[in-house]
């Protein structure tokens, strides 16, 4: 086989992962979408290539670029440099993945040991890409069944990473179909036996699960809320608007939906854009002189209105210190440090009466990577038009008290692009959130497949936590997502409009919030024993060498 077939074998590769993905995609051609790069992998061993690491890099390479460009090329909408680095090293991270498998079957790895091997080796990279600095796990293999939730419901217990090994178990499976079909002998019939169960018993689980879970859902304590998408332009309104315009258009879309009943209203990332004090928010003690807080006295007038009304909504704030107390605060000059956070509040009757900060922020927009390193560099982090530099995080995922008709309902309001982080959503449940709300932005990347995926991965979240979503997008898609998944309602892109839903608070905790992403913390391991086993093989190997 000449360099140029490898190539397109590895193409190849990348056009069925990007055919499987969302939401255009069929999920399930992701089973056989590894395939071709198991077989340039094969090729390269009967060749006795050198350097067998960097060879699995360069031939997978390809398929890894282009799936990332195909799927995800609308980031370059809002950060054109940003789209780049993800694309690229996106793409590298993965391929070192598949050079790193390459290298450790050319140390003569047991049969068994090779699927085990790549399985970890790729998790290890999943669970990696959800925590470092340069996190963007955008294509986690999980997230591919978002458009199809009806059969993943044993998510509940796995989260995205069962997803993974589901994939990777199947192409396995059918790659050793296909090389025994071309070695021309029969196909056992075990082998396919394997492959149609692996693929299956999951499917007919799932539907069971679902039917279960939909007979006997609780409807208890009902909450009716009203969600806002308020349609503002980034480029052009976002911050040309001021702080009391915002709050004038959330108001004229709510107030028409809100009766005696509602109790939750729910508004976007960035609803109120301007940035405000997080401390004379909490105490309520606005600067007389700043119009940017005047629109607080008219959300005051609907919350008096409505006593029993709790708001939801994304602001920018700040914290003042007289000391750099984070790593992240800014020194003013003046003797003061600042720092800047992406912020989801609770206002009701008693004013704002708790915030988050979002914690997992978006590499290069709002976070400069590795700022011990790269701290240097801080102030050329992507300006979007809102605060510049690294924002200050929270330090632990926190739900909203709400009082509701018959009580209290907690509920947690993770921002943006957290609702793609399953261990990170989960903590919300953890702290006792019983309804889930995600506030978002998602007019950044324009008309595109973007805002579609994004919302499909909180139907990913409501089956792992088994929570109502009730999900405010500045524009792109709101709307309500039940416990198993399903969309109750939804909104269209470029819509100025609002959704009311009656929804019911849930509190059991399901295997997956219990344990987290504990699938890849047991990858990691194994991923480690291969990488110790692939070693002592080379060295195994390297000194028969030296003895011939």
């Amino acid at each position: 086989m000449k360099n140029y077939q490898l190539f397109l074998l590895s193409l190849l590769s990348g056009i069925l992962l990007w055919l499987s993905w969302n939401p255009n995609g069929f999920s399930f051609m992701i089973f056989f979408a590894f395939v071709p790069l198991f077989f340039i992998s094969d090729f390269l061993l009967q060749k006795e290539s050198r350097v067998p690491l960097w060879k699995g890099i360069i031939y997978s390479y390809p398929a890894f670029l282009l799936w990332n460009v195909a799927t995800t090329w609308w980031i370059w909408n809002s950060t054109p440099p940003g789209s780049i680095a993800a694309f690229v090293l996106n793409a590298l991270f993965m391929s070192m993945v598949f050079g790193l498998w390459h290298w450790t079957r050319k140390q003569n790895m047991p049969i068994i040991a090779q699927p085990i091997a790549l399985i970890a080796f790729w998790m290890s990279w999943e669970y990696l890409h959800l925590h470092w600095d340069l996190t963007w796990p955008w294509l986690n293999i999980g997230n591919v069944f978002s458009p199809c939730t009806r059969y993943v419901q044993w998510y509940e217990f796995t989260g995205t990473f069962g997803g993974t090994l589901w994939v990777f178990g199947a192409n396995f499976f059918l790659y050793y179909i296909v090389k025994t079909i071309k070695s021309g002998k029969k196909v056992i019939w075990y082998k396919m036996a394997l492959f149609f169960g692996w693929v299956l018993i999951p499917l007919v689980i799932s539907v069971f699960m679902y039917r279960s879970h939909k007979d006997h859902m609780k409807e208890i304590n009902p909450v009716e809320a009203v969600i806002v998408q308020q349609n503002t332009d980034p480029w052009e309104e976002q911050y040309s608007l001021t702080n009391v315009d915002h709050t004038v258009r959330i108001l004229q879309l709510a107030v028409p939906a809100i009766t005696e009943k509602t109790q939750l209203l729910v508004c976007s990332e960035s609803a109120i854009p301007h940035t405000i004090s997080a401390a004379a928010l909490l105490q309520k003690n606005y600067p007389v002189e700043t119009y940017n807080y005047y629109g607080f006295a008219l959300l005051d007038s609907l919350v008096d209105q409505y006593p029993r009304l709790n708001i939801i909504a994304g602001l920018s704030t700040f914290d003042m210190y007289d000391h750099k107390a984070t790593e992240t605060a800014k020194d003013r000059g003046d003797g003061y440090f600042m720092d800047m956070h992406n912020t989801s509040i609770c206002y009701n009757k008693n004013g704002c009466t708790e915030l988050y900060y979002k914690s997992r922020l978006v590499p290069g927009v709002e976070k400069m990577p590795f700022p011990k390193v790269f701290g240097f560099l801080e102030n050329l982090v992507i300006d979007l038009g809102g605060p510049s530099g690294s924002l200050g995080v929270d330090t632990t995922q926190r739900a909203f008290h709400t009082t509701i008709l018959n009580g209290t309902c907690k509920v947690g309001a993770p921002i943006c692009y957290e609702s793609v982080y399953g261990e990170l959503f989960a903590g919300f449940v953890k702290d006792g959130a019983q309804l889930m709300t995600v506030i978002t932005n998602d007019a950044w990347w324009g008309n595109t497949p973007g805002y579609k995926q994004h919302f499909l991965f909180s139907k990913l979240r409501a089956i792992e936590t088994r929570r109502t979503i009730l999900r405010a997008a500045n524009t792109g898609i709101s709307g309500v997502i039940d416990e198993c998944g399903d969309v109750v309602q939804k909104s269209h892109y470029n819509e100025r409009t609002v959704i009311k839903q009656t929804v019911y608070p849930n509190d059991e905790i399901t295997f997956y919030v219990k344990h987290g992403d504990y699938i890849a913390r047991i990858a990691m391991a194994l991923a480690a024993l291969s990488l110790i086993f692939g070693t002592w093989l080379w060295i195994k190997r390297k000194m028969l060498k030296i003895k011939q």
